[in-house]
């Protein structure tokens, strides 16, 4: 058996590791890791039924270890236990869980009860989200609200500041399709159309990307990510 818990925070990875070894001693060793790199090296080695990621780790982020964790043992569990709730990266962990896995996303100021009824879940083949991830999930999920991925791709451009032209050049698109899927950006944010109410005393994308950061659909870690990133 055996856990693997990464995070590179001490103070974090013992609490976890005392709260796992007094109400789940059965499922010891627990092997620890500081980011996502060694994490990923404990499961191949150890092939445990449960991995604890932090999102945000050295290395190697909990993203990417869950996505090659997912991808060479796809019945391994993997529980994301961070702080974050932005809705970038329930997106993209969203993706990565098979349709058939058991997968948990924990925040960290759920309580002690909260994280055993997920390790649990889990162990069992389940999925545990936590309250405030799951209505978001909802709200990525509603057309109405939740961004495709095409509109999702304008939005990181214009927030790196490509003109329409640049957008489309990087999308293989045309600018005409650049404009449609700003169009449904907006209409999805609320941004009401030119000329149709006092909202005209924004600039359309300013406050696109405005909505966009408080919303969490993108942070300034992920825009430096992208940014560096061949398109």
């Amino acid at each position: 058996m055996g856990i693997v818990i990464a995070d590179d925070q001490d103070r974090e990875r013992t609490w976890l590791r005392e709260l796992l070894s007094k109400n789940l001693e059965h499922l010891a060793p627990i092997y620890e890791a500081q980011d996502g790199q060694r994490a990923l090296e404990l499961v191949r080695e150890h092939r445990p039924p449960v991995v604890f990621l932090d999102i945000e780790m050295p290395v190697l982020s909990g993203i990417k270890s869950a996505e090659q964790i997912l991808k060479e043992f796809p019945h391994t569990g993997v529980i994301i236990l961070s702080n974050h709730s932005d809705e970038i990266f329930v997106r993209k962990l969203w993706k990565l869980v098979p349709a058939d896995g058991a997968f948990g996303y924990v925040l960290k100021d759920s309580t002690d009860q909260q994280v055993i009824d997920a390790t649990k879940a889990v162990l069992s083949g389940d999925c545990w989200i936590h309250p405030r991830i799951q209505r978001i999930i909802r709200r990525t999920e509603n057309g109405a609200t939740g961004l495709t991925e095409a509109e999702f791709e304008v939005l990181v451009c214009i927030a790196l500041g490509f003109t329409d032209k640049a957008t489309a050049k990087r999308l293989y698109i045309t600018e005409k399709a650049v404009q449609a899927r700003l169009k449904c950006l907006y209409t999805k944010f609320g941004i009401s159309s030119k000329g149709a109410s006092d909202e005209d005393e924004y600039n359309h994308r300013c406050r696109a990307l405005n909505l966009a950061f408080r919303r969490g659909l993108i942070n300034r870690a992920e825009l430096t990510d992208w940014e560096e990133q061949s398109w």
